[in-house]
């Protein structure tokens, strides 16, 4: 674990991943760049998926696939914290939704996510912040902590491994395009790969061939599902996703 370090790059070798170019900071006794050799690198950098893109694999996402998000923790307001809260709303998050998420007494996450390619008046955060001064309830809270960026909503690349290296989280493109969700997926996605590596290592085969079972058991496992609602989405214009149909697809979904 290193913090305070930056990946600029992938070393590679004969078409092959074999390690990743750091950059370190001050904290390290001294700034400066080095290369870290591994036998597999895991690229779990997000949705810009610099180390695939590094890596030769096209991981280019289309904006309209892409959902833009802001999210507050806010302390010191009043909700029951056995329920977690949804809000479908064209005037406060067009093509997407809203959500509380409580984490513990009196405090809770909550935030909002919206097309990022549709028409508005306001950014995410402007909307997220008119959303919770229309909560009585929420409005007497304050802010702890802000986090704001994309979230994939799109098909996954059309290859999530090369050799030496395999994807994974949001920078493969596992999360759920119909609810957002994709903490859980990325945990399964995690120990899919680790234990594909710990195979390929064992056999010491790290080629695209043995890695490819990575991708095939996500597929099997969790991946389908994903392009199944991708499908379903797409069914449904942006400007219509808050409406009635939408919602009513949406729940059937998450069941």
């Amino acid at each position: 674990m290193r913090v305070k370090t930056s990946v600029t790059g992938v070393v590679s070798e004969n078409g092959r991943v074999r390690g990743v170019k750091i950059r370190r900071g001050d904290f390290w006794g001294g700034a400066g760049e080095m290369e870290i050799e591994s036998q597999i690198v895991i690229a779990a950098d997000g949705v810009e998926a610099q180390v695939g893109r590094w890596a030769g694999l096209d991981t280019q996402l289309p904006l309209n696939d892409t959902m833009a998000c802001a999210q507050f923790l806010l302390a010191g307001i009043n909700l029951d914290p056995t329920c977690t809260y949804y809000t479908i709303s064209d005037e406060f998050a067009p093509g997407g939704y809203v959500w509380v998420f409580p984490k513990g007494a009196r405090k809770a996450n909550v935030g909002l996510g919206v097309q990022a390619d549709l028409p508005r008046r306001a950014n995410a955060l402007e909307l997220l912040t008119r959303f919770i001064e229309s909560q009585p309830n929420l409005a007497r809270g304050y802010p702890v902590t802000l986090v704001s960026g994309n979230v994939p909503v799109a098909l996954p690349p059309a290859r999530i491994i090369s050799a030496g290296i395999m994807l994974i989280g949001d920078a493969a493109r596992q999360v759920d395009p119909l609810t957002g969700g994709g903490i859980i997926n990325a945990m399964i996605a995690g120990r899919i790969a680790a234990q594909v590596a710990c195979d390929a290592i064992t056999a010491r085969d790290v080629s695209a061939s043995f890695l490819s079972r990575y991708a095939d058991t996500w597929r099997k496992t969790r991946g389908s599902k994903m392009e199944r609602n991708y499908r379903l989405r797409e069914k449904f214009p942006p400007q219509r996703r808050a409406n009635e149909r939408f919602v009513h697809a949406f729940m059937l979904a998450a069941k």
